[in-house]
Formats: C-alpha cells, structure tokens, sequence
C-alpha cells in the first residue's frame, strides 16, 4: 500500500526526529522550513509548529493541517483550530494515540478528496450538456457550423485584453469563456422555417427570431435553479439574453438597454458575434470578405457597439481567425 506524504513544516527540522524514526513504515515524510513557496503536490496531511503555516495552507484550501504544540496551552488550541487546524496534538505524546487521531484525518482527507472528484465529474457533465444542446441547436443549420466554438475562442481573446488591463479577473474571464457556447441555445425554440429561411425574415418572422434571447436566458434560468454551484451560468444568462442589445440603446432587443446597463460580457459577445456571422456563410447569403466585416464593425462604434470594447478588439482582431 502506498504511504501516506506527510508534510513536516518547522523552524526546527530536528523537531521532528521522533516520526521519520518510529513513524517511517506507515508514513512518508518531506521537510520544509514555513517561508518561501510550499510546494503541496501530492501531499496527504501537512503538520506543523508554526501558526502563520496554519493560516498558510488553509488560504489553499488543501491539504488539511494538524498541529503540534504545548500541552495544556487551550488558547494556542483554540487560535489553530479556528484557523482551520484538522487536529491539535500535545507535546509530548502518545504514539498509539497519536497514530490512531493521525489515521482520522488521513481518512477524512481521503474522503474529501473522494467527494471532490466526485463533484467535480458531476460538474463536468453537467456542463457538457448544456454545451451538447447549444452545438445541437446549432447543427440544424450547416451554415452555422463551428459559430459556438469560433465566438468562443474569439471572445477567450478579447477577453484577455481586458484581463491585462484589470477590468476583469481571469476566473471572470474563465466563466465568460464557458459561458459563451451557450448565447443561441434559446433557438431552439425556432422553428427551422424561420431558421432556415433563405430569404429575409418578415416582421412577424422578426419577432419569433429576436425572443430567442429570452427563450436562452429562461432555459439557463433553469438551469442556475438546479445547478447552483454553476458560477459560469450567471454569465451566461447575461450574455443570452443581452447580446443583441445596442450600445446607445437606438436598437437592439429585447429591453433597449444602454451603455453600462448592458452587463460587460454582453458586450463583448455583441462584438465577437456579429463579427463572425459577417464573415462566415449564413442560409441567406455568403460570407463576405474580412476587411468589409471590419469596416462594418468598426463602423458601429458608440451606436450598436461599446467604443471600449471596439478599442480592444482592434488591438486583438488579428489574432481572431476561424
């Protein structure tokens, strides 16, 4: 059976003399001092003198911590614990007792580690189903094929212009990223008549197309009631049901937002979007060359889009290719 990697922090390596002498056959031990980088790879349980440790590798969320300080020092006991210290053990102690508390910990760690995995392949395949229906919907027209995947790359670029400049985090951008493939799912509710119609749309068309937007943010609504933990699906809900609106509030659907009102990620999307159904080939007519796509674009400027966002996406356009 593989040992456990345990994790002896202190100012004092002899400190710990007593375990890799009597402990060594059941666990695996690696010295660090408590500065500099803690490297926690594939480390079980860390054990520790130092409080600062404690308040070190809890802010890391993992692995769990166990502490080795004075006997009867309740107030050092209390501080630790409340730091988040898996265990406090007196100096000195019992090996038995010792073993068998360590074991408690080493179990629970399995356990969560267990449980994690566990979520997190829950969370995966909750995720790929939502992104399975949006490239669905998106296969009843070939001409759209591969828009989900491009928007989503484009807007990972855009993005990250912003990222640079510290308007956004990088978790935020992650979850735009995730987000993104899901802008359209609401037409599923179109019919293909409509979604497929060669020629222009009539008014009453218009109106079945443009609730698409509504439709997505009520499906992804849905969505964020049943999978809470889903922070990306906020998001998404944002940017579904305002990638249509226009920037100077002239246009666009389905509120008439303007401005900052229209949440930021939208905003992005309105941009990446239109960019991409201009130069890719729709039921209605062909694809048209990049530099016209851009003058479009560009045109839009303060009207339809963002000036901030147009800004950015002039710097990165280049790097934007299907």
């Amino acid at each position: 059976m593989e040992k456990v990697r345990v994790l002896l922090m202190s100012k004092v390596p002899e400190k710990w003399e007593y375990f890799e002498k009597n402990l060594s056959d059941l666990y695996e031990f690696i010295h660090s001092k408590p500065s500099g980088n803690i490297n926690l790879f594939n480390i079980t349980l860390v054990a520790t003198d130092e409080i600062d440790t404690v308040k070190e590798i809890f802010k890391k969320g993992w692995p769990p911590v166990v502490f080795f300080g004075e006997r009867d020092d309740f107030s050092t006991e209390i501080k630790v614990r409340k730091l988040g210290a898996s265990e406090y053990f007196s100096v000195p102690f019992d090996k038995n007792l010792l073993l068998f508390r360590l074991k408690n910990v080493v179990d629970m760690s399995r356990f969560v580690v267990w449980t994690r995995m566990i979520r997190r392949e829950m969370v995966n395949l909750q995720e790929d189903m939502a992104l399975t229906m949006a490239q669905t919907v998106e296969s009843r027209d070939e001409n759209t094929g591969g828009h989900i995947m491009r928007t989503q790359m484009f807007i990972g670029t855009l993005g990250e212009e912003f990222v640079n400049s510290g308007t956004i985090t990088r978790d935020q951008l992650n979850f735009i990223v995730r987000a993104a493939p899901l802008h359209d799912i609401g037409k599923i509710g179109v019919p293909d008549s409509i979604l497929l119609k060669p020629g222009p749309l009539n008014s009453e068309e218009r109106d079945i197309m443009k609730a698409h937007v509504e439709k997505g943010a009520g499906l992804i609504n849905k969505m964020r009631k049943k999978f809470e933990s889903h922070a990306y699906l906020p998001y998404a809900y944002d940017i579904a049901l305002y990638h249509h609106e226009w920037f100077d509030g002239s246009s666009g659907y389905p509120r008439q937002k303007k401005g900052t009102d229209i949440p930021f990620w939208a905003r992005l999307m309105a941009v990446v979007d239109v960019f991409d159904a201009l130069v890719s080939d729709r039921v209605y007519r062909k694809g048209m060359p990049r530099d016209v796509a851009l003058d479009i674009i560009f045109e839009g400027e303060g009207t339809q889009f963002d000036p901030e966002v147009l800004k950015a996406f002039d710097d990165c356009k280049d790097f934007m290719i299907g």
